[in-house]
């Protein structure tokens, strides 16, 4: 599928993308497959061309787990099958931020994106006009909310009583999320949104208006 510019694939990672790949790299390894309809029958399609394997074969590219030309199955690939469980984890985050608007997504709100108007935010980094942005909102938010569940945090979890942030904390996976009164505004947490934090609470401070003391008389004595 096509947003703006910006390609973002129909199939999600897992479990069918993930499910394919381990059952191509099974059989072939990294070895480039010269004849495609047998990994198109060895993965139920009755041969290779038609508009669904075309659909499938160009999503499991978007993810860079097979090489720009042939069907050959990268490094990735394999790490992501069936390296160790450190590897693992890696390769399942390279690969879902391998998606261009993913990446854009990811590296501004995490693994969070706005519950409501989410497709102003779609406008603003795909460039479509409002209407394609309103239409496309809903399964580029649900796409991108199932891809990146699966990117695993590596902050441990903090002890009751334990308010130190640690040196664990992936501050990528984070956001810095403001609700104050009817203003909303999340932020991520890098030492720019840090900044842009500061200058949102103070934004907000200038237009608080505190109430004027009344002053109260002395009373007067009379002469």
């Amino acid at each position: 599928m096509k947003i703006g510019t910006y390609s973002v694939p129909d199939l999600r990672l897992f479990p069918t993308i993930y499910n394919d790949v381990k059952l191509v790299y099974e059989n072939y390894k990294l070895e480039e497959v010269k004849d495609e309809d047998t990994v198109a029958k060895l993965l139920k399609h009755k041969r290779a061309g038609g508009g669904t394997w075309n659909s499938k074969v160009a999503d499991i590219r978007l993810y860079g787990l097979l090489e720009p030309r042939g069907f050959k199955l990268t490094p990735l690939a394999e790490r992501l099958c069936f390296g160790t469980e450190d590897q693992i984890q890696e390769a399942t985050k390279e690969t879902i931020l391998n998606i261009p608007l993913w990446k854009q997504l990811y590296s501004n709100f995490g693994i969070e994106l706005p519950e409501s108007n989410f497709w102003v935010q779609l406008q603003k980094f795909t460039g479509v006009d409002p209407l394609e942005a309103r239409n496309q909102a809903d399964f580029a938010r649900k796409a991108y909310l199932d891809d990146v569940s699966h990117i695993k945090a590596t902050n441990k979890p903090r002890n009751r009583g334990d308010h130190s942030m640690g040196n664990n904390i992936d501050i990528s996976m984070s956001t810095i999320n403001i609700q104050a009164g009817p203003f909303s505004q999340n932020i991520p947490w890098t030492k720019k949104g840090v900044e842009l934090a500061k200058g949102f609470l103070d934004l907000l401070g200038a237009q608080i208006k505190e109430p004027k003391e009344e002053s109260k008389e002395e009373p007067k004595e009379e002469a």
